[in-house]
């Protein structure tokens, strides 16, 4: 009897594989059975407690992340490696007072776009200020207002001006290099990123839908239809070197996976207030060594998850 036991449970696990792929079609087997392990929160440091943080950024190849706590006006900066925080520094510069949003180059260089001058401040890797992004050559409307930005794979920024209704690239040095206008039937875009090939993806919060546009494209589509099914209020996304999309939902708490063609992978996490669980969640970082960062607004705290495949 025990001979035959071994062929049964192969054959069952087939019929599980097979079960997937038919009922599941398009999904990844691997982001299926993938977990976000909670492995630690940031809740202070030794001059206070965060007051609801809004921002972090990761680097993978330097080992660090930054986190802003705009309620104190500055910066945190850690080094992480092997699973461990180190080393905090704190960052505060009178040319940014309300940090919300920030990214790290892969040189180390901090940008930061500041929630009351909506200026994107450039510093250096020990926290200097350098000066703000100002870009040279840029079409009309001259002006604009940065909801959001990244940095890309080249070190190119990517703006999301929601006045001019576009999205703004603009080189190192701050030379305009192209733009790309919102889509004519959008709702109200919260949040752009940079996938590996210089794809950029949009997060309509309203709509509740994502569109992308190629490198070399001159005008968004969507990547997917609603997403009502499974989150409430799209907001913050960021995508790994796959190019799959993580997407926070700033409403149920939760964060959703999407391939890079568009199809739901699955859904992780939930609302609440114990570790592992969000409450208005805001920007998410992958740090490449196999880690996401929430910053968890409401809860005071920037969450740490280890991903488990």
């Amino acid at each position: 009897m025990k001979g035959k036991r071994k062929p049964e449970r192969a054959f069952s696990i087939f019929i599980l594989i097979l079960a997937v792929a038919v009922f599941f079609p398009g999904r990844s087997f691997a982001l299926l059975q993938m977990k976000l392990q909670p492995l630690m929160s940031v809740y202070a440091t030794g001059n206070g407690g965060l007051d609801a943080p809004e921002g972090v950024a990761c680097s993978s190849n330097l080992h660090e992340i930054v986190i802003t706590d705009a309620g104190h006006s500055r910066l945190l900066k850690y080094n992480f490696e092997n699973d461990k925080l180190n080393g905090v520094k704190e960052i505060k510069l009178p040319q940014v007072t309300y940090p919300l949003r920030v990214q790290l180059d892969s040189k180390g260089e901090i940008f930061v776009l500041d929630g009351k001058t909506r200026k994107i401040a450039r510093l250096g890797p020990e926290g200097t200020f350098e000066g703000y992004i100002e870009p040279t050559g840029l079409p009309e409307p001259a002006a604009f207002v940065p909801k959001s930005f990244k940095i890309g794979p080249d070190g190119d920024i990517y703006i999301l001006d929601i006045m001019g209704e576009r999205v703004i690239v603009l080189g190192p040095d701050g030379k305009f290099i192209r733009q790309v206008p919102f889509p004519q039937d959008a709702g109200f875009m919260c949040d752009l990123a940079v996938d590996p090939t210089g794809r950029i993806i949009l997060s309509d919060g309203p709509r509740a839908v994502l569109y992308a546009a190629a490198a070399d494209a001159k005008a968004f589509t969507p990547l997917t239809g609603s997403l009502h099914e499974y989150i409430d209020f799209p907001a913050n996304i960021t995508t790994d070197q796959n190019g799959i999309i993580y997407v926070d939902d700033l409403n149920g708490g939760s964060v959703i996976l999407i391939g890079k063609d568009g199809s739901f992978q699955g859904r992780r996490l939930g609302l609440g207030w114990n570790e592992g669980l969000l409450y208005f969640p805001e920007q998410i970082c992958l740090d490449g060594d196999g880690h996401l960062l929430i910053a968890d607004r409401e809860n005071n705290r920037v969450q740490i998850f280890k991903i488990i495949h």
